[in-house]
């Protein structure tokens, strides 16, 4: 018989049914470390954290549990760009899937963005752009063709990897210009399947459209990716409405203010009080 390491056979699913057997806090199911920190911080030590390491993974898991008839566990992920959440969440599995599009979007939208843009950014220029509102309804406008083509990319399979170019080079940090067709090129070059520049453009500026816009059922708007936001803002503070060097305003330094700064919002928000209210549902009925 031929094997794999241990790990091959070692489920979450498996590991979490025993442990509830000895404990019997509530589980909650989430893609990593962090986001098992930030719901700690928020909501403190009456639940049970399982990281299952991607988002996949924490469907899987959450679905076999399901199976199983468990019914004291959550399944906190992102919805990203695709539509395996909403599959999921057809088989009615116990899924609270973060708003907006990840835990860094929906942060964002609710206001904790404004906090970092205050933090870091220099009163003088915030003032001449027309003050915060202004600033962060201009960087989810910028935002905009960036959401489309990361849903484009999903309906037409092309596999570009947008992680591979920095978007903070693609944006002029004084204007907040964003050189849509540069982006595109460089985009392009990111998958064998090379759909074209002028094709990744038609779709950037909502000349093609999308079979199905992404949205988040919850309604929060814009719909993005919170790391894409990020690099905008780290970008913006570097000129438009800051003087930082860039190397304060990573975007990496930036999520992490993000997270620390969000465990309060995500304990009041109403997200957070759906979450709990789930919880207990499934500790009223363990």
């Amino acid at each position: 018989m031929k094997g794999g390491s241990l790990r091959d056979y070692d489920r979450l699913a498996d590991r979490i049914r025993l442990h509830h057997q000895v404990d019997k806090r509530p589980v909650i199911i989430v893609e990593g470390p962090s986001d098992e920190r930030i719901l700690k911080r928020a909501f403190g030590d009456g639940n049970s954290y399982f990281s299952a390491g991607t988002r996949n993974s924490a469907l899987e898991e959450a679905q076999a549990l399901h199976n199983w008839k468990q019914n004291y566990f959550t399944c906190v992920v992102d919805r990203d760009f695709d539509d395996t959440v909403a599959e999921f969440e057809s088989q009615n599995i116990p899924i609270h899937a973060y708003e907006n599009a990840d835990l860094e979007a929906m942060l964002s939208v609710s206001g904790v963005a404004a906090s970092l843009i205050a933090e870091f950014g220099s009163a003088t220029k915030i003032e001449a752009k027309g003050g915060i509102t202004y600033i962060i309804d201009k960087l989810f406008q910028t935002i905009d063709p960036v959401t489309r083509l990361r849903r484009a990319n999903i309906e037409n399979s092309w596999g570009l990897t947008f992680d591979a170019i920095d978007l903070r080079s693609k944006i002029d940090k004084k204007s907040l210009e964003f050189k849509v067709q540069s982006y595109c090129a460089a985009l392009n070059e990111t998958s064998d399947s090379k759909p074209g520049q002028n094709v990744l453009l038609q779709y950037a500026t909502g000349e093609l459209s999308l079979q199905k816009t992404p949205s988040c059922p919850r309604g929060t708007t814009p719909y993005f990716r919170g790391r894409d936001f990020l690099a905008l803002l780290s970008t913006s503070l570097c000129g438009y409405c800051g003087t930082r060097r860039s190397q304060s305003v990573e975007p990496e330094i930036l999520e992490a203010s993000l997270r620390l700064g969000g465990s309060d919002q995500i304990r009041t928000s109403s997200w957070g009080r759906e979450l709990m209210a789930a919880i207990t549902k499934h500790s009223e009925h363990k």
